[in-house]
């Protein structure tokens, strides 16, 4: 069911004013039971009109209590009343000033009628605007997790660059990944390595790439890395690389391979080119 739309129908307000059958009524009170959203609404009502009757109500004359207190007196003897039709009279109904005074009535009427519609138009769009105030805040707060995310990971890079010792490489891949690029952070005093991808292809959820360092001719693992094509997120492999003449990546399986597969060599960049 589309809460919204129901509350937005015009239901709750006549069920508010009694203005509808035994089973609108009869609906209202049970979606009312079971959706918060419906309730608050009709509490929301039923206080504006509430507000609205004791804004305009009238304190009856002292006399009608008097008279009242003497009708409800108990201990005189209770005649029997007879009750007669009151007499019309004709010419008073039909004369201008009777349609008058009903025309106005009827209008006082109408005019309270709409202020309440007014009321309930004006607390509506006062909660379309809360709603509206709210939704930016929140986008507003993501872009700053957005910025405060950004910001770490460019103070993570400035670490890894800044770091004595340290030498990046830029892999570039060969004629099976043309447009791939990533770079490689290597430190040869603390012998961490890291990566920053800048494109490579996407893998299947049970591959990933695996850097390889190179050391007299002979592959040794550096450690698995996933397609992150993130520019600003260096992924710190779990590897100590101690010598490397030169860093590869080829495509293996998920965890890594105790030996290089030739066939799928993606790129390979000496370090002291």
């Amino acid at each position: 069911m589309n809460v919204t739309e129901y509350i937005a129908s015009g239901i709750l307000e006549s069920f508010v004013m009694g203005a509808v059958s035994d089973q609108e009524r009869r609906e209202v009170e049970c979606l009312s039971s079971i959706y918060p959203d419906i309730r608050r609404e009709l509490d929301q009502l039923s206080e504006v009109l509430e507000s609205y009757a004791l804004l305009h109500s009238v304190e009856p004359p002292a006399s009608v209590k008097t008279k009242l207190l003497d009708q409800l007196n108990f201990e005189k003897p209770v005649k029997e009343t007879i009750v007669r039709p009151m007499p019309v009279d004709r010419e008073s109904t039909s004369s201008p000033t009777f349609r008058m005074t009903w025309i106005v009535a009827a209008s006082m009427g109408l005019i309270m009628l709409l202020f309440s519609f007014f009321l309930l138009s004006q607390l509506r769009t006062n909660q379309k605007t809360l709603a509206t105030v709210r939704t930016d805040n929140s986008n507003m707060q993501t872009e700053v997790r957005q910025l405060r995310d950004q910001k770490t990971l460019t103070d993570q890079i400035l670490a890894v660059v800044r770091q004595p010792g340290n030498r990046t490489l830029e892999l570039r891949g060969n004629d099976k990944a043309p447009k791939s690029t990533m770079l490689v952070f290597w430190n040869s005093l603390t012998k961490q390595v890291a990566v920053q991808v800048q494109s490579l292809p996407a893998l299947p959820t049970d591959k990933q790439y695996q850097l390889w360092s190179m050391v007299d001719g002979k592959p040794v693992d550096a450690g698995v890395f996933d397609a992150a094509n993130a520019p600003d997120l260096i992924q710190r492999l779990n590897r100590s690389v101690s010598r490397a003449d030169a860093f590869a990546v080829t495509v293996e399986k998920r965890g890594g391979s105790p030996t290089p597969t030739m066939s799928t060599l993606l790129a390979l960049a000496p370090v002291n080119a």
